[in-house]
Protein backbone atom coordinates (compact mmCIF):
# COMPACT_ATOMS: atom_id res chain seq x y z
CA UNK A 1 0.00 0.00 0.00
CA UNK A 2 1.72 3.39 -1.33
CA UNK A 3 2.37 5.62 1.80
CA UNK A 4 -0.30 7.92 1.37
CA UNK A 5 -3.12 5.39 1.72
CA UNK A 6 -1.57 4.10 4.44
CA UNK A 7 -2.02 7.49 6.04
CA UNK A 8 -5.92 6.76 5.54
CA UNK A 9 -6.87 5.07 8.74
CA UNK A 10 -11.08 5.90 8.16
CA UNK A 11 -13.75 5.46 5.63
CA UNK A 12 -14.22 9.43 6.40
CA UNK A 13 -10.44 9.67 5.84
CA UNK A 14 -10.87 7.90 2.43
CA UNK A 15 -14.03 9.89 1.64
CA UNK A 16 -12.55 13.44 2.06
CA UNK A 17 -9.24 12.38 0.36
CA UNK A 18 -11.33 11.23 -2.96
CA UNK A 19 -13.26 15.09 -2.34
CA UNK A 20 -9.82 16.78 -2.72
CA UNK A 21 -9.19 15.33 -5.86
CA UNK A 22 -12.16 15.01 -8.07
CA UNK A 23 -13.37 17.59 -9.32
CA UNK A 24 -17.38 19.43 -7.91
CA UNK A 25 -19.24 17.83 -10.58
CA UNK A 26 -17.69 14.04 -10.53
CA UNK A 27 -18.12 14.34 -6.49
CA UNK A 28 -21.52 15.76 -6.75
CA UNK A 29 -22.20 13.02 -8.72
CA UNK A 30 -20.71 10.26 -6.72
CA UNK A 31 -21.71 11.77 -3.82
CA UNK A 32 -24.94 13.36 -4.08
CA UNK A 33 -28.37 11.78 -3.91
CA UNK A 34 -32.04 12.66 -4.19
CA UNK A 35 -33.63 15.57 -3.57
CA UNK A 36 -32.32 17.33 0.45
CA UNK A 37 -30.43 13.81 0.40
CA UNK A 38 -32.32 13.15 4.01
CA UNK A 39 -31.86 9.49 2.86
CA UNK A 40 -28.26 9.55 2.15
CA UNK A 41 -27.73 10.95 5.18
CA UNK A 42 -30.64 8.58 7.20
CA UNK A 43 -28.77 5.59 5.87
CA UNK A 44 -25.51 6.43 7.90
CA UNK A 45 -27.14 8.22 10.77
CA UNK A 46 -29.24 4.80 11.86
CA UNK A 47 -26.15 2.98 12.64
CA UNK A 48 -26.03 5.34 15.50
CA UNK A 49 -29.32 4.07 16.66
CA UNK A 50 -28.12 0.37 17.34
CA UNK A 51 -25.84 -0.38 20.11
CA UNK A 52 -23.82 -3.53 20.21
CA UNK A 53 -23.45 -5.31 23.30
CA UNK A 54 -20.04 -7.31 23.99
CA UNK A 55 -20.07 -10.66 25.65
CA UNK A 56 -17.70 -10.67 28.56
CA UNK A 57 -15.35 -13.69 28.89
CA UNK A 58 -15.80 -14.28 25.40
CA UNK A 59 -14.06 -15.79 23.04
CA UNK A 60 -9.88 -15.68 23.94
CA UNK A 61 -8.82 -16.16 19.96
CA UNK A 62 -6.98 -13.18 18.73
CA UNK A 63 -7.66 -13.53 15.41
CA UNK A 64 -11.45 -13.53 14.70
CA UNK A 65 -12.80 -15.67 11.67
CA UNK A 66 -14.29 -12.62 9.28
CA UNK A 67 -15.17 -15.38 6.68
CA UNK A 68 -18.67 -16.14 5.39
CA UNK A 69 -20.41 -18.35 2.91
CA UNK A 70 -22.08 -16.39 0.65
CA UNK A 71 -24.13 -19.53 -1.90
CA UNK A 72 -21.62 -21.62 -2.37
CA UNK A 73 -18.87 -19.30 -2.12
CA UNK A 74 -16.65 -18.63 0.70
CA UNK A 75 -15.76 -14.86 1.10
CA UNK A 76 -12.82 -14.04 3.26
CA UNK A 77 -14.66 -10.76 4.64
CA UNK A 78 -18.90 -10.15 4.69
CA UNK A 79 -18.42 -7.58 2.33
CA UNK A 80 -19.04 -7.45 -1.35
CA UNK A 81 -18.66 -4.44 -3.94
CA UNK A 82 -22.04 -3.13 -5.13
CA UNK A 83 -22.97 -2.44 -8.66
CA UNK A 84 -21.94 1.18 -9.59
CA UNK A 85 -21.50 3.64 -12.71
CA UNK A 86 -20.25 5.36 -14.36
CA UNK A 87 -17.18 3.95 -12.74
CA UNK A 88 -14.65 5.29 -15.65
CA UNK A 89 -15.51 8.52 -14.05
CA UNK A 90 -12.98 7.66 -10.84
CA UNK A 91 -10.06 5.88 -12.84
CA UNK A 92 -9.30 4.54 -16.18
CA UNK A 93 -9.53 0.81 -15.03
CA UNK A 94 -13.05 1.54 -13.92
CA UNK A 95 -14.85 -2.20 -13.35
CA UNK A 96 -11.64 -4.24 -14.22
CA UNK A 97 -9.65 -2.60 -10.97
CA UNK A 98 -12.41 -2.74 -8.57
CA UNK A 99 -13.39 -6.56 -9.62
CA UNK A 100 -9.38 -7.57 -9.23
CA UNK A 101 -9.01 -5.72 -5.87
CA UNK A 102 -12.81 -7.92 -5.16
CA UNK A 103 -10.73 -11.06 -5.74
CA UNK A 104 -7.48 -9.90 -4.58
CA UNK A 105 -9.70 -9.21 -0.98
CA UNK A 106 -11.16 -12.78 -1.18
CA UNK A 107 -14.74 -10.79 -2.08
CA UNK A 108 -17.13 -10.35 -5.11
CA UNK A 109 -17.71 -7.45 -7.20
CA UNK A 110 -21.15 -7.44 -8.65
CA UNK A 111 -21.02 -5.44 -11.88
CA UNK A 112 -23.75 -3.46 -13.44
CA UNK A 113 -25.05 -3.28 -16.80
CA UNK A 114 -24.05 0.29 -17.17
CA UNK A 115 -20.50 -0.82 -17.01
CA UNK A 116 -17.90 1.17 -18.86
CA UNK A 117 -15.77 -2.46 -19.60
CA UNK A 118 -17.88 -5.25 -21.44
CA UNK A 119 -18.89 -7.49 -18.85
CA UNK A 120 -16.95 -10.38 -20.45
CA UNK A 121 -14.09 -8.48 -20.27
CA UNK A 122 -14.34 -7.47 -16.78
CA UNK A 123 -15.43 -11.23 -15.80
CA UNK A 124 -12.45 -12.64 -18.06
CA UNK A 125 -10.43 -10.44 -15.58
CA UNK A 126 -10.93 -12.94 -12.41
CA UNK A 127 -10.62 -16.15 -11.89
CA UNK A 128 -13.11 -16.53 -8.98
CA UNK A 129 -16.19 -14.72 -11.09
CA UNK A 130 -18.30 -12.14 -10.84
CA UNK A 131 -21.95 -11.64 -10.02
CA UNK A 132 -23.72 -9.66 -13.08
CA UNK A 133 -26.49 -6.76 -12.24
CA UNK A 134 -29.04 -6.18 -14.66
CA UNK A 135 -30.70 -3.69 -15.81
CA UNK A 136 -33.97 -4.00 -18.18
CA UNK A 137 -33.30 -1.43 -21.72
CA UNK A 138 -35.97 -1.26 -24.57
CA UNK A 139 -37.41 -4.88 -24.55
CA UNK A 140 -37.44 -8.28 -22.89
CA UNK A 141 -35.74 -9.41 -26.35
CA UNK A 142 -33.16 -6.86 -25.14
CA UNK A 143 -33.29 -8.00 -21.43
CA UNK A 144 -32.92 -12.08 -22.52
CA UNK A 145 -29.85 -11.24 -24.83
CA UNK A 146 -28.31 -9.15 -21.67
CA UNK A 147 -29.18 -12.29 -19.45
CA UNK A 148 -27.75 -14.49 -21.76
CA UNK A 149 -24.23 -12.26 -22.36
CA UNK A 150 -23.80 -13.02 -18.19
CA UNK A 151 -24.35 -16.51 -18.27
CA UNK A 152 -21.83 -16.57 -21.47
CA UNK A 153 -19.20 -14.89 -19.52
CA UNK A 154 -19.53 -16.85 -16.56
CA UNK A 155 -21.69 -14.61 -14.18
CA UNK A 156 -21.85 -16.69 -10.89
CA UNK A 157 -25.31 -14.72 -10.26
CA UNK A 158 -27.28 -12.34 -11.91
CA UNK A 159 -28.38 -9.07 -9.23
CA UNK A 160 -31.72 -7.31 -10.43
CA UNK A 161 -32.44 -4.25 -9.39
CA UNK A 162 -36.16 -2.98 -9.23
CA UNK A 163 -35.83 0.19 -7.39
CA UNK A 164 -34.49 2.59 -10.41
CA UNK A 165 -36.98 1.77 -12.88
CA UNK A 166 -37.57 5.99 -13.00
CA UNK A 167 -35.32 8.90 -13.23
CA UNK A 168 -34.53 10.66 -9.99
CA UNK A 169 -34.87 14.11 -8.87
CA UNK A 170 -30.13 14.68 -7.87
CA UNK A 171 -30.62 18.44 -7.27
CA UNK A 172 -27.00 18.40 -6.04
CA UNK A 173 -25.83 16.70 -9.40
CA UNK A 174 -27.91 19.34 -11.84
CA UNK A 175 -26.87 22.23 -9.90
CA UNK A 176 -22.93 21.28 -9.82
CA UNK A 177 -23.82 20.78 -13.65
CA UNK A 178 -22.48 17.23 -14.11
CA UNK A 179 -22.55 16.24 -17.87
CA UNK A 180 -20.86 12.76 -18.92
CA UNK A 181 -17.01 13.61 -19.27
CA UNK A 182 -16.15 11.75 -23.19
CA UNK A 183 -13.69 9.42 -21.56
CA UNK A 184 -16.58 7.80 -20.07
CA UNK A 185 -18.50 5.35 -22.21
CA UNK A 186 -21.19 2.40 -21.38
CA UNK A 187 -18.98 -0.40 -23.45
CA UNK A 188 -21.52 -3.26 -22.38
CA UNK A 189 -24.67 -1.47 -23.37
CA UNK A 190 -22.50 -0.65 -27.35
CA UNK A 191 -21.61 -4.41 -27.28
CA UNK A 192 -25.07 -5.11 -26.36
CA UNK A 193 -26.56 -3.05 -29.15
CA UNK A 194 -28.59 -1.16 -26.96
CA UNK A 195 -26.53 2.09 -26.62
CA UNK A 196 -25.51 3.61 -29.75
CA UNK A 197 -24.33 7.11 -30.40
CA UNK A 198 -23.45 10.24 -27.82
CA UNK A 199 -23.79 9.28 -24.37
CA UNK A 200 -26.43 11.24 -22.92
CA UNK A 201 -25.17 13.95 -20.44
CA UNK A 202 -26.81 12.69 -17.12
CA UNK A 203 -25.44 9.17 -17.82
CA UNK A 204 -28.61 7.86 -17.64
CA UNK A 205 -30.39 5.51 -20.20
CA UNK A 206 -34.51 5.28 -19.74
CA UNK A 207 -35.05 1.79 -18.58
CA UNK A 208 -38.24 -0.59 -18.41
CA UNK A 209 -40.25 -0.09 -14.89
CA UNK A 210 -40.37 -4.13 -14.16
CA UNK A 211 -43.00 -5.75 -12.76
CA UNK A 212 -43.97 -8.66 -10.75
CA UNK A 213 -44.45 -10.59 -14.19
CA UNK A 214 -41.12 -9.50 -15.45
CA UNK A 215 -39.04 -10.48 -12.24
CA UNK A 216 -41.07 -14.18 -12.75
CA UNK A 217 -40.50 -14.22 -16.31
CA UNK A 218 -36.61 -13.09 -15.79
CA UNK A 219 -36.37 -15.97 -13.20
CA UNK A 220 -37.98 -18.39 -15.84
CA UNK A 221 -35.25 -17.38 -18.63
CA UNK A 222 -31.90 -18.59 -16.18
CA UNK A 223 -30.41 -20.73 -13.64
CA UNK A 224 -28.37 -18.35 -11.97
CA UNK A 225 -28.65 -17.83 -8.51
CA UNK A 226 -31.07 -14.79 -8.24
CA UNK A 227 -30.57 -11.88 -6.20
CA UNK A 228 -33.44 -8.89 -6.03
CA UNK A 229 -31.98 -5.41 -4.86
CA UNK A 230 -33.94 -2.36 -3.90
CA UNK A 231 -36.13 -4.47 -1.21
CA UNK A 232 -37.57 -2.19 1.93
CA UNK A 233 -41.01 -4.07 2.42
CA UNK A 234 -40.81 -7.51 3.83
CA UNK A 235 -44.00 -8.58 2.25
CA UNK A 236 -41.30 -7.90 -0.85
CA UNK A 237 -39.43 -9.85 -0.04
CA UNK A 238 -41.75 -13.05 0.70
CA UNK A 239 -42.64 -12.26 -2.78
CA UNK A 240 -39.65 -12.24 -4.06
CA UNK A 241 -38.69 -15.66 -2.58
CA UNK A 242 -42.04 -16.97 -3.96
CA UNK A 243 -41.08 -16.65 -7.46
CA UNK A 244 -38.39 -18.36 -6.94
CA UNK A 245 -35.48 -15.95 -6.03
CA UNK A 246 -32.49 -16.87 -4.11
CA UNK A 247 -32.30 -13.81 -2.28
CA UNK A 248 -32.85 -10.16 -1.78
CA UNK A 249 -30.59 -6.78 -0.94
CA UNK A 250 -32.01 -4.73 1.43
CA UNK A 251 -31.65 -1.21 -0.28
CA UNK A 252 -32.86 2.38 -1.17
CA UNK A 253 -30.77 2.88 -3.88
CA UNK A 254 -27.93 4.58 -1.37
CA UNK A 255 -30.61 7.47 -1.23
CA UNK A 256 -30.37 8.62 -4.74
CA UNK A 257 -34.12 7.65 -5.92
CA UNK A 258 -36.28 8.49 -2.99
CA UNK A 259 -35.95 11.39 -0.48
CA UNK A 260 -37.16 10.12 2.76
CA UNK A 261 -37.05 6.52 1.60
CA UNK A 262 -36.71 4.48 5.16
CA UNK A 263 -32.65 3.82 5.65
CA UNK A 264 -31.87 0.43 4.48
CA UNK A 265 -30.48 -0.63 8.53
CA UNK A 266 -34.28 -0.25 9.34
CA UNK A 267 -35.67 -2.01 6.91
CA UNK A 268 -33.52 -5.12 7.29
CA UNK A 269 -35.05 -6.07 10.80
CA UNK A 270 -38.46 -7.17 9.36
CA UNK A 271 -37.23 -8.38 6.33
CA UNK A 272 -34.66 -10.94 7.79
CA UNK A 273 -37.35 -12.11 10.08
CA UNK A 274 -39.67 -12.71 6.99
CA UNK A 275 -36.77 -14.36 4.98
CA UNK A 276 -35.96 -16.67 7.72
CA UNK A 277 -32.93 -18.10 6.59
CA UNK A 278 -35.21 -19.27 3.35
CA UNK A 279 -32.70 -16.65 1.32
CA UNK A 280 -29.89 -14.56 1.35
CA UNK A 281 -30.06 -11.23 3.25
CA UNK A 282 -27.49 -8.79 1.94
CA UNK A 283 -28.05 -4.76 2.77
CA UNK A 284 -26.53 -1.71 1.88
CA UNK A 285 -26.64 2.12 2.38
CA UNK A 286 -24.63 3.94 4.95
CA UNK A 287 -22.04 1.63 6.22
CA UNK A 288 -18.82 3.57 7.13
CA UNK A 289 -16.88 1.26 9.53
CA UNK A 290 -16.51 -2.64 10.41
CA UNK A 291 -18.60 -1.58 13.17
CA UNK A 292 -21.46 -0.79 11.19
CA UNK A 293 -20.97 -4.03 9.38
CA UNK A 294 -20.89 -6.04 12.69
CA UNK A 295 -24.75 -3.95 13.19
CA UNK A 296 -26.20 -5.08 10.00
CA UNK A 297 -25.07 -8.32 10.76
CA UNK A 298 -26.64 -8.72 14.02
CA UNK A 299 -29.68 -7.51 12.74
CA UNK A 300 -29.96 -10.26 10.39
CA UNK A 301 -27.87 -9.59 7.16
CA UNK A 302 -25.54 -12.40 6.00
CA UNK A 303 -23.38 -10.16 4.67
CA UNK A 304 -23.76 -6.22 3.16
CA UNK A 305 -22.37 -4.24 0.10
CA UNK A 306 -20.73 -0.83 -0.32
CA UNK A 307 -20.60 1.25 -2.71
CA UNK A 308 -19.70 4.63 -2.03
CA UNK A 309 -16.69 3.68 -0.30
CA UNK A 310 -14.72 1.74 -2.69
CA UNK A 311 -15.56 4.47 -5.35
CA UNK A 312 -13.61 6.72 -3.23
CA UNK A 313 -10.73 4.44 -2.84
CA UNK A 314 -11.16 3.50 -6.77
CA UNK A 315 -10.40 7.52 -7.75
CA UNK A 316 -7.77 8.14 -5.47
CA UNK A 317 -5.59 4.89 -6.50
CA UNK A 318 -7.25 2.22 -8.67
CA UNK A 319 -7.55 -1.34 -8.09
CA UNK A 320 -5.32 -0.44 -4.59
CA UNK A 321 -7.27 1.92 -3.92
CA UNK A 322 -10.05 -0.59 -3.77
CA UNK A 323 -8.18 -3.10 -1.58
CA UNK A 324 -6.92 -0.75 1.18
CA UNK A 325 -10.50 -0.01 1.57
CA UNK A 326 -11.56 -3.45 1.94
CA UNK A 327 -8.70 -3.70 3.60
CA UNK A 328 -9.30 -1.21 6.26
CA UNK A 329 -12.96 -2.76 6.86
CA UNK A 330 -11.82 -6.19 7.57
CA UNK A 331 -9.54 -4.67 10.29
CA UNK A 332 -12.46 -3.03 11.66
CA UNK A 333 -14.45 -6.20 11.62
CA UNK A 334 -11.68 -7.84 13.01
CA UNK A 335 -11.09 -5.43 16.18
CA UNK A 336 -15.22 -5.17 16.64
CA UNK A 337 -15.33 -9.16 16.82
CA UNK A 338 -12.64 -9.10 19.21
CA UNK A 339 -14.33 -6.15 21.57
CA UNK A 340 -17.10 -7.96 21.65
CA UNK A 341 -16.06 -11.45 22.28
CA UNK A 342 -16.89 -12.89 19.25
CA UNK A 343 -14.81 -16.08 17.73
CA UNK A 344 -16.24 -15.39 14.28
CA UNK A 345 -18.92 -13.62 11.99
CA UNK A 346 -20.81 -16.82 12.81
CA UNK A 347 -21.31 -15.97 16.47
CA UNK A 348 -22.84 -12.49 15.79
CA UNK A 349 -26.42 -12.66 16.21
CA UNK A 350 -29.55 -10.42 17.54
CA UNK A 351 -27.98 -10.99 21.15
CA UNK A 352 -25.28 -8.73 20.13
CA UNK A 353 -27.36 -5.75 19.33
CA UNK A 354 -29.48 -3.46 20.68
CA UNK A 355 -31.42 -0.53 19.44
CA UNK A 356 -31.52 3.13 21.56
Amino acid sequence: MTRELSALLTLPDFERAADSVLDAASWAYVAGGADTQVTVRANTEAFDRVWLRPRALGSASDKPDTSVAVFEQQLALPVLLAPTSPQRLLHDDAELATARAAEAAGTISIVSTDSHHSFPEVAGAVEGGCWFQLYAYRSREDVAATIALAEEAGATALVVTVDASHAARRITTRRAGFRTPSHVDFGNLRSLGILTGAIPDGARIERLPLTWEDLEWIRNRTGMRLVVKGILRAEDAERCLALGADGVIVSNHGGRQLDGAVPSLIALEQIAAAVGGRGLVLMDGGIRSGVHVVKALALGADAVCIGRPYLWGLGLAGQEGVEAVLGLLKDEIEDTLLQLGAGSIADIGADFATRV
